[in-house]
Protein backbone atom coordinates (compact mmCIF):
# COMPACT_ATOMS: atom_id res chain seq x y z
CA UNK A 1 0.00 0.00 0.00
CA UNK A 2 1.11 3.86 -0.81
CA UNK A 3 0.89 4.71 2.93
CA UNK A 4 3.56 1.83 3.88
CA UNK A 5 5.76 3.57 1.48
CA UNK A 6 5.36 7.32 2.24
CA UNK A 7 5.65 6.81 6.36
CA UNK A 8 7.06 9.33 8.67
CA UNK A 9 10.30 8.08 8.12
CA UNK A 10 10.30 8.03 4.34
CA UNK A 11 9.10 11.25 4.63
CA UNK A 12 12.44 12.34 6.93
CA UNK A 13 14.10 10.65 4.49
CA UNK A 14 13.26 13.00 1.07
CA UNK A 15 13.54 16.28 3.28
CA UNK A 16 16.15 16.27 5.78
CA UNK A 17 18.93 16.43 3.11
CA UNK A 18 16.85 19.29 1.67
CA UNK A 19 16.65 20.46 5.26
CA UNK A 20 20.20 20.57 6.21
CA UNK A 21 21.36 21.69 2.89
CA UNK A 22 18.82 24.67 3.36
CA UNK A 23 20.37 24.90 6.82
CA UNK A 24 23.75 25.59 5.19
CA UNK A 25 22.58 28.04 3.05
CA UNK A 26 20.74 29.34 5.72
CA UNK A 27 24.51 29.73 7.80
CA UNK A 28 26.05 31.00 4.79
CA UNK A 29 23.42 34.10 4.32
CA UNK A 30 23.86 35.05 8.12
CA UNK A 31 27.76 34.89 8.00
CA UNK A 32 27.59 37.04 4.21
CA UNK A 33 25.12 39.02 7.13
CA UNK A 34 27.87 39.53 9.59
CA UNK A 35 30.38 40.16 6.84
CA UNK A 36 28.53 42.98 4.92
CA UNK A 37 27.26 44.54 8.73
CA UNK A 38 30.70 45.32 9.59
CA UNK A 39 30.42 48.01 6.66
CA UNK A 40 27.49 49.90 8.20
CA UNK A 41 24.19 50.37 7.80
CA UNK A 42 24.32 51.23 3.56
CA UNK A 43 25.92 47.88 2.54
CA UNK A 44 23.41 46.28 5.18
CA UNK A 45 20.60 47.73 3.28
CA UNK A 46 21.71 47.58 -0.20
CA UNK A 47 23.19 43.64 0.10
CA UNK A 48 19.36 42.78 1.49
CA UNK A 49 17.39 45.20 -1.12
CA UNK A 50 19.60 44.41 -3.85
CA UNK A 51 19.50 40.32 -2.85
CA UNK A 52 16.04 40.64 -3.21
CA UNK A 53 15.81 42.57 -6.13
CA UNK A 54 18.15 39.71 -7.66
CA UNK A 55 16.14 37.27 -6.42
CA UNK A 56 12.70 38.36 -7.88
CA UNK A 57 14.38 37.22 -11.18
CA UNK A 58 16.07 34.38 -9.51
CA UNK A 59 12.20 33.17 -9.57
CA UNK A 60 11.41 32.84 -13.07
CA UNK A 61 14.92 29.97 -12.90
CA UNK A 62 13.59 28.48 -10.11
CA UNK A 63 10.06 28.41 -11.60
CA UNK A 64 11.27 26.42 -14.40
CA UNK A 65 13.01 24.24 -11.98
CA UNK A 66 9.46 23.63 -9.86
CA UNK A 67 7.75 22.79 -13.29
CA UNK A 68 10.69 20.11 -14.28
CA UNK A 69 10.24 18.74 -10.37
CA UNK A 70 6.97 18.19 -10.80
CA UNK A 71 6.72 16.62 -14.26
CA UNK A 72 10.47 14.63 -13.06
CA UNK A 73 8.35 13.32 -10.28
CA UNK A 74 5.45 12.40 -11.88
CA UNK A 75 7.24 10.31 -14.78
CA UNK A 76 9.16 8.31 -12.13
CA UNK A 77 5.61 7.41 -10.39
CA UNK A 78 4.37 6.24 -13.57
CA UNK A 79 8.09 4.32 -14.20
CA UNK A 80 8.59 6.50 -17.64
CA UNK A 81 12.32 6.53 -16.57
CA UNK A 82 13.60 7.47 -19.97
CA UNK A 83 11.21 10.32 -20.37
CA UNK A 84 13.15 11.89 -17.49
CA UNK A 85 16.81 12.29 -19.07
CA UNK A 86 14.74 14.30 -21.88
CA UNK A 87 13.00 16.49 -19.62
CA UNK A 88 16.38 17.42 -17.79
CA UNK A 89 18.14 18.17 -21.58
CA UNK A 90 15.20 20.45 -22.23
CA UNK A 91 14.77 22.54 -19.45
CA UNK A 92 18.62 22.68 -19.09
CA UNK A 93 18.54 23.93 -22.80
CA UNK A 94 15.51 26.36 -21.81
CA UNK A 95 17.40 27.59 -18.79
CA UNK A 96 20.77 28.71 -20.36
CA UNK A 97 19.00 31.15 -22.75
CA UNK A 98 16.00 32.14 -20.28
CA UNK A 99 19.47 33.13 -18.26
CA UNK A 100 21.13 35.16 -20.76
CA UNK A 101 17.80 36.66 -21.94
CA UNK A 102 17.43 37.85 -18.10
CA UNK A 103 21.04 39.13 -17.73
CA UNK A 104 20.42 41.15 -20.93
CA UNK A 105 17.90 42.71 -19.98
CA UNK A 106 18.50 43.38 -16.08
CA UNK A 107 21.98 45.21 -17.17
CA UNK A 108 20.68 48.20 -18.58
CA UNK A 109 16.96 48.56 -16.71
CA UNK A 110 18.22 47.68 -13.16
CA UNK A 111 20.18 51.40 -12.55
CA UNK A 112 16.82 53.26 -13.47
CA UNK A 113 14.58 51.24 -11.27
CA UNK A 114 16.43 51.53 -8.40
CA UNK A 115 17.09 54.99 -8.40
CA UNK A 116 13.80 55.44 -8.90
CA UNK A 117 12.83 54.10 -6.07
CA UNK A 118 15.69 54.54 -3.23
CA UNK A 119 14.74 57.42 -1.20
CA UNK A 120 18.84 57.25 -0.41
CA UNK A 121 21.27 58.41 -3.19
CA UNK A 122 24.51 56.19 -1.05
CA UNK A 123 21.77 53.22 -1.13
CA UNK A 124 21.02 53.33 -4.55
CA UNK A 125 24.20 53.39 -5.71
CA UNK A 126 25.22 50.42 -3.57
CA UNK A 127 22.22 48.60 -4.27
CA UNK A 128 23.39 48.77 -7.99
CA UNK A 129 27.03 48.04 -7.44
CA UNK A 130 25.51 44.94 -6.25
CA UNK A 131 22.99 43.68 -8.42
CA UNK A 132 25.19 44.39 -11.73
CA UNK A 133 27.71 41.70 -10.38
CA UNK A 134 25.15 39.53 -8.78
CA UNK A 135 23.05 38.96 -12.31
CA UNK A 136 25.98 37.05 -13.76
CA UNK A 137 25.60 34.27 -11.28
CA UNK A 138 22.07 33.38 -12.85
CA UNK A 139 23.64 31.62 -15.48
CA UNK A 140 24.93 29.16 -13.06
CA UNK A 141 22.32 28.99 -10.66
CA UNK A 142 19.79 28.42 -13.38
CA UNK A 143 21.73 25.39 -13.84
CA UNK A 144 22.30 24.37 -10.06
CA UNK A 145 18.62 24.57 -9.74
CA UNK A 146 17.45 22.47 -12.73
CA UNK A 147 19.94 19.43 -11.16
CA UNK A 148 18.37 19.71 -7.92
CA UNK A 149 15.10 19.75 -9.35
CA UNK A 150 16.14 16.08 -10.84
CA UNK A 151 17.27 14.75 -7.74
CA UNK A 152 14.31 15.70 -5.55
CA UNK A 153 12.07 14.55 -8.39
CA UNK A 154 13.42 11.21 -7.94
CA UNK A 155 13.44 11.62 -3.63
CA UNK A 156 17.40 10.91 -4.19
CA UNK A 157 18.25 14.13 -2.25
CA UNK A 158 21.28 12.93 -0.27
CA UNK A 159 23.96 14.55 -2.64
CA UNK A 160 22.13 17.69 -2.68
CA UNK A 161 23.51 17.85 0.92
CA UNK A 162 26.97 17.63 -0.26
CA UNK A 163 26.87 20.20 -3.15
CA UNK A 164 25.56 22.60 -0.89
CA UNK A 165 27.93 22.07 1.91
CA UNK A 166 30.52 22.81 -1.45
CA UNK A 167 28.29 26.03 -2.44
CA UNK A 168 28.72 27.16 1.44
CA UNK A 169 32.22 26.32 1.61
CA UNK A 170 33.36 27.93 -1.27
CA UNK A 171 30.74 30.73 -0.63
CA UNK A 172 32.58 31.99 3.36
CA UNK A 173 35.90 31.59 2.27
CA UNK A 174 35.74 33.49 -0.70
CA UNK A 175 33.53 36.22 0.84
CA UNK A 176 36.09 36.86 3.41
CA UNK A 177 38.62 37.09 1.13
CA UNK A 178 37.38 39.24 -1.23
CA UNK A 179 35.33 41.27 0.97
CA UNK A 180 38.15 41.84 3.23
CA UNK A 181 40.95 41.16 1.25
CA UNK A 182 42.33 37.96 3.06
CA UNK A 183 43.85 35.11 1.57
CA UNK A 184 45.81 37.22 -0.89
CA UNK A 185 42.70 37.76 -2.89
CA UNK A 186 41.64 41.61 -3.98
CA UNK A 187 39.93 43.79 -1.59
CA UNK A 188 36.45 44.12 -3.41
CA UNK A 189 34.31 45.61 -0.07
CA UNK A 190 30.24 45.21 -1.17
CA UNK A 191 31.35 43.87 -4.25
CA UNK A 192 32.82 40.42 -3.33
CA UNK A 193 29.81 39.23 -1.88
CA UNK A 194 27.88 38.85 -5.27
CA UNK A 195 31.20 37.80 -6.68
CA UNK A 196 31.42 34.81 -4.25
CA UNK A 197 27.63 34.13 -4.20
CA UNK A 198 28.08 33.07 -8.00
CA UNK A 199 31.41 31.37 -8.06
CA UNK A 200 30.08 29.09 -5.10
CA UNK A 201 26.72 28.56 -7.33
CA UNK A 202 28.82 27.34 -9.85
CA UNK A 203 31.29 25.27 -7.79
CA UNK A 204 27.61 23.35 -6.77
CA UNK A 205 26.14 22.79 -10.38
CA UNK A 206 29.52 22.07 -11.41
CA UNK A 207 29.50 18.98 -8.66
CA UNK A 208 26.07 17.80 -9.38
CA UNK A 209 26.81 17.62 -12.83
CA UNK A 210 29.94 15.85 -12.97
CA UNK A 211 28.10 13.42 -10.42
CA UNK A 212 25.21 12.93 -12.85
CA UNK A 213 27.69 12.44 -15.47
CA UNK A 214 29.86 9.62 -13.76
CA UNK A 215 27.32 7.71 -11.41
CA UNK A 216 25.98 4.61 -13.34
CA UNK A 217 22.78 4.66 -10.68
CA UNK A 218 21.32 7.03 -13.50
CA UNK A 219 21.90 5.51 -16.52
CA UNK A 220 18.23 4.35 -16.84
CA UNK A 221 16.85 8.06 -16.95
CA UNK A 222 18.92 8.01 -20.39
CA UNK A 223 20.37 11.41 -19.82
CA UNK A 224 23.98 10.77 -22.15
CA UNK A 225 24.29 13.15 -24.64
CA UNK A 226 23.91 10.33 -27.60
CA UNK A 227 20.54 8.96 -26.04
CA UNK A 228 19.19 12.99 -26.18
CA UNK A 229 17.01 13.62 -29.04
CA UNK A 230 16.48 17.16 -28.89
CA UNK A 231 12.60 18.35 -29.64
CA UNK A 232 12.24 21.67 -28.06
CA UNK A 233 8.40 22.23 -29.33
CA UNK A 234 7.56 18.89 -27.84
CA UNK A 235 8.60 20.24 -24.46
CA UNK A 236 7.40 23.23 -24.46
CA UNK A 237 4.87 22.11 -22.36
CA UNK A 238 7.18 22.18 -19.65
CA UNK A 239 6.43 26.33 -19.68
CA UNK A 240 2.83 25.81 -19.46
CA UNK A 241 3.29 24.10 -16.52
CA UNK A 242 6.39 26.44 -15.26
CA UNK A 243 4.80 29.41 -16.12
CA UNK A 244 2.34 30.01 -13.14
CA UNK A 245 4.75 28.89 -10.82
CA UNK A 246 7.51 31.78 -12.29
CA UNK A 247 5.26 34.25 -12.60
CA UNK A 248 4.02 33.45 -8.26
CA UNK A 249 7.78 33.10 -7.61
CA UNK A 250 8.35 36.80 -9.05
CA UNK A 251 5.14 38.18 -7.43
CA UNK A 252 6.06 36.80 -4.43
CA UNK A 253 9.68 38.10 -3.98
CA UNK A 254 8.47 41.36 -5.39
CA UNK A 255 6.13 41.93 -3.02
CA UNK A 256 8.27 41.04 -0.48
CA UNK A 257 10.90 43.62 -2.15
CA UNK A 258 7.93 46.48 -2.28
CA UNK A 259 7.45 45.86 1.56
CA UNK A 260 11.44 46.57 2.41
CA UNK A 261 10.84 49.73 -0.20
CA UNK A 262 8.51 50.70 1.89
CA UNK A 263 10.40 50.40 4.83
CA UNK A 264 13.54 52.18 3.41
CA UNK A 265 11.10 55.19 2.74
CA UNK A 266 10.91 54.99 7.00
CA UNK A 267 14.52 55.61 6.98
CA UNK A 268 17.41 52.87 6.72
CA UNK A 269 18.27 52.55 10.40
CA UNK A 270 14.30 50.60 10.10
CA UNK A 271 15.76 49.28 7.02
CA UNK A 272 18.68 47.70 9.12
CA UNK A 273 15.97 46.49 11.22
CA UNK A 274 14.15 44.64 8.60
CA UNK A 275 16.64 42.89 7.17
CA UNK A 276 17.80 41.72 10.34
CA UNK A 277 14.19 40.07 10.61
CA UNK A 278 14.71 38.71 7.07
CA UNK A 279 17.76 36.77 8.29
CA UNK A 280 16.41 35.50 11.32
CA UNK A 281 13.71 33.96 8.26
CA UNK A 282 16.21 32.11 6.83
CA UNK A 283 16.40 29.80 9.91
CA UNK A 284 12.51 29.21 9.80
CA UNK A 285 12.60 28.54 6.33
CA UNK A 286 15.02 25.82 7.19
CA UNK A 287 12.16 23.09 8.10
CA UNK A 288 9.31 25.20 5.45
CA UNK A 289 11.41 24.88 2.75
CA UNK A 290 12.47 21.40 3.09
CA UNK A 291 8.85 19.72 3.85
CA UNK A 292 7.65 22.29 0.89
CA UNK A 293 10.16 20.54 -1.54
CA UNK A 294 8.94 17.50 -0.52
CA UNK A 295 5.25 17.94 -0.52
CA UNK A 296 5.94 18.99 -4.25
CA UNK A 297 7.98 15.40 -5.01
CA UNK A 298 5.25 13.40 -3.08
CA UNK A 299 2.26 14.48 -3.70
CA UNK A 300 3.01 14.44 -7.13
CA UNK A 301 4.51 10.79 -7.52
CA UNK A 302 1.35 9.76 -5.58
CA UNK A 303 -1.20 10.96 -8.35
CA UNK A 304 1.86 9.35 -11.12
CA UNK A 305 0.58 6.18 -9.30
CA UNK A 306 -3.40 7.01 -9.21
CA UNK A 307 -3.37 6.97 -5.00
CA UNK A 308 -5.45 10.99 -5.00
CA UNK A 309 -7.37 8.99 -2.24
CA UNK A 310 -4.38 8.78 0.07
CA UNK A 311 -3.35 12.80 -0.18
CA UNK A 312 -5.18 13.86 2.86
CA UNK A 313 -3.58 10.99 5.21
CA UNK A 314 -0.32 12.45 3.67
CA UNK A 315 -0.40 15.67 4.28
CA UNK A 316 -1.30 15.38 7.92
CA UNK A 317 2.05 13.81 8.37
CA UNK A 318 4.23 15.98 6.39
CA UNK A 319 2.27 18.87 8.65
CA UNK A 320 3.18 17.17 11.87
CA UNK A 321 6.86 16.72 11.01
CA UNK A 322 6.56 20.56 9.44
CA UNK A 323 5.36 22.22 12.66
CA UNK A 324 8.08 19.72 15.02
CA UNK A 325 10.81 20.83 12.98
CA UNK A 326 10.19 24.65 13.16
CA UNK A 327 9.43 24.49 16.66
CA UNK A 328 12.76 22.82 16.92
CA UNK A 329 15.24 25.47 14.31
CA UNK A 330 12.87 28.77 15.33
CA UNK A 331 13.06 28.00 19.25
CA UNK A 332 15.60 30.77 19.97
CA UNK A 333 13.08 33.72 18.48
CA UNK A 334 11.40 33.28 21.74
CA UNK A 335 13.75 31.71 23.80
CA UNK A 336 16.66 33.85 23.36
CA UNK A 337 16.32 36.43 20.40
CA UNK A 338 18.94 38.84 21.55
CA UNK A 339 21.91 36.86 20.83
CA UNK A 340 20.06 36.00 17.94
CA UNK A 341 20.16 39.62 16.58
CA UNK A 342 23.44 40.40 18.24
CA UNK A 343 25.31 37.67 16.09
CA UNK A 344 23.67 38.60 12.60
CA UNK A 345 23.90 42.20 13.17
CA UNK A 346 27.35 43.14 13.62
CA UNK A 347 27.24 46.73 12.76
CA UNK A 348 29.91 48.70 14.84
CA UNK A 349 27.74 51.69 15.24
CA UNK A 350 24.32 49.93 15.43
CA UNK A 351 21.70 52.20 17.04
CA UNK A 352 20.17 50.58 20.15
CA UNK A 353 16.21 51.44 18.79
CA UNK A 354 17.66 49.17 15.86
CA UNK A 355 18.78 45.95 18.25
CA UNK A 356 15.64 46.78 20.68
CA UNK A 357 13.31 47.08 17.36
CA UNK A 358 14.60 43.66 15.50
CA UNK A 359 14.05 41.60 19.51
CA UNK A 360 10.95 42.95 20.02
CA UNK A 361 9.82 42.21 16.32
CA UNK A 362 11.49 38.28 15.95
CA UNK A 363 9.42 38.10 19.02
CA UNK A 364 6.74 38.58 17.42
CA UNK A 365 6.85 37.14 13.91
CA UNK A 366 7.42 33.67 15.59
CA UNK A 367 3.51 32.79 15.55
CA UNK A 368 3.12 33.65 12.14
CA UNK A 369 6.05 31.14 10.70
CA UNK A 370 4.48 28.15 12.20
CA UNK A 371 1.12 29.20 10.62
CA UNK A 372 3.60 28.86 7.36
CA UNK A 373 4.91 25.47 8.66
CA UNK A 374 1.26 24.23 8.31
CA UNK A 375 0.32 26.11 5.31
CA UNK A 376 3.28 25.86 3.27
CA UNK A 377 2.18 21.94 3.22
CA UNK A 378 -1.01 22.96 1.79
CA UNK A 379 -0.03 25.21 -0.74
CA UNK A 380 2.85 23.23 -2.47
CA UNK A 381 0.46 19.84 -2.70
CA UNK A 382 -2.10 22.26 -5.23
CA UNK A 383 1.17 22.41 -6.81
CA UNK A 384 2.29 19.00 -6.89
CA UNK A 385 -1.30 17.96 -8.37
CA UNK A 386 -0.22 19.95 -11.38
CA UNK A 387 -2.58 22.98 -10.41
CA UNK A 388 -0.16 25.07 -10.98
CA UNK A 389 -2.45 28.05 -12.12
CA UNK A 390 -4.73 27.32 -9.57
CA UNK A 391 -1.81 27.76 -6.96
CA UNK A 392 -0.28 31.28 -8.89
CA UNK A 393 -4.03 32.41 -8.25
CA UNK A 394 -3.72 31.29 -4.70
CA UNK A 395 -0.73 33.03 -4.75
CA UNK A 396 -1.88 36.25 -6.27
CA UNK A 397 -4.79 36.81 -4.28
CA UNK A 398 -2.96 36.25 -0.89
CA UNK A 399 -0.44 38.74 -2.54
CA UNK A 400 -3.56 41.42 -2.89
CA UNK A 401 -4.24 40.94 0.24
CA UNK A 402 -1.28 41.61 1.51
CA UNK A 403 -0.15 44.40 -0.41
CA UNK A 404 -3.23 45.87 0.65
CA UNK A 405 -2.21 45.25 4.46
CA UNK A 406 1.39 46.84 3.65
CA UNK A 407 -0.52 50.64 2.39
CA UNK A 408 -2.53 50.78 5.51
CA UNK A 409 -0.49 49.82 7.77
CA UNK A 410 2.57 51.07 6.55
CA UNK A 411 1.54 54.52 3.86
CA UNK A 412 -2.27 55.27 5.64
CA UNK A 413 -1.70 54.66 9.16
CA UNK A 414 1.95 55.30 9.60
CA UNK A 415 2.50 52.29 11.74
CA UNK A 416 5.79 51.65 13.58
CA UNK A 417 8.60 49.66 12.29
CA UNK A 418 7.16 46.86 14.95
CA UNK A 419 3.64 47.20 14.45
CA UNK A 420 3.81 46.62 10.50
CA UNK A 421 4.91 43.23 10.97
CA UNK A 422 1.70 42.04 11.52
CA UNK A 423 1.17 41.81 7.33
CA UNK A 424 3.24 38.43 7.76
CA UNK A 425 -0.11 36.79 9.53
CA UNK A 426 -2.37 38.39 7.13
CA UNK A 427 -0.23 37.24 4.32
CA UNK A 428 -0.43 33.56 5.61
CA UNK A 429 -3.12 33.26 7.21
CA UNK A 430 -5.09 34.37 3.40
CA UNK A 431 -2.75 32.38 1.78
CA UNK A 432 -3.90 28.93 4.09
CA UNK A 433 -7.73 29.97 3.72
CA UNK A 434 -7.45 29.80 0.09
CA UNK A 435 -5.35 26.86 -0.36
CA UNK A 436 -7.18 24.73 1.89
CA UNK A 437 -10.70 25.97 0.79
CA UNK A 438 -9.45 24.62 -2.78
CA UNK A 439 -8.19 21.27 -1.41
CA UNK A 440 -11.09 20.71 -0.03
CA UNK A 441 -13.34 21.55 -3.38
CA UNK A 442 -10.72 19.04 -5.41
CA UNK A 443 -11.26 16.59 -2.89
CA UNK A 444 -15.16 16.66 -2.75
CA UNK A 445 -14.65 16.74 -6.65
CA UNK A 446 -12.15 13.74 -7.01
CA UNK A 447 -14.54 11.73 -4.77
CA UNK A 448 -17.61 12.24 -6.81
CA UNK A 449 -16.07 11.41 -9.88
CA UNK A 450 -14.08 8.58 -8.02
CA UNK A 451 -17.33 7.32 -7.27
Amino acid sequence: MLQTEFTYKRILLITLPLMIGTFVQAIVTITDAIFVSNLGEIAIGAVGNGSLVYASVFMLARGLADGAQIDIARKNGEGNFTKIGQILWHTQFYQFFMAVAIIATVIPLSPWIIESFSKSAALGEAMNEFVSIRIFGLLFAAQYLVLVAFFVGLGRTRVILFSTVIVAGINVFLDYGLIYGHFRLPKLGLGGAPLASGLSEFAGFLFLWIYLLQSQAFEQYAYRLKQVTFKLKSYLYLFRLSIPLMLQGIASLSTWLVFFIMIEHMGTSNLETAHNIRYMYFLAFVPIFGFAASTKTVISTMVGQGHQNEIGAIQFRIIVLSVMFTLFFFHGALLYPEQLIALVDQNPVISPDVLANSVKILKFVSGSVLIFSVVVVWFNTISGLGKTTISFIIEMAAIAVYLLACYFFIEKWQWSITEVWWVEYVYFISLGIFSLSYLLYYRQKYLKNDQ
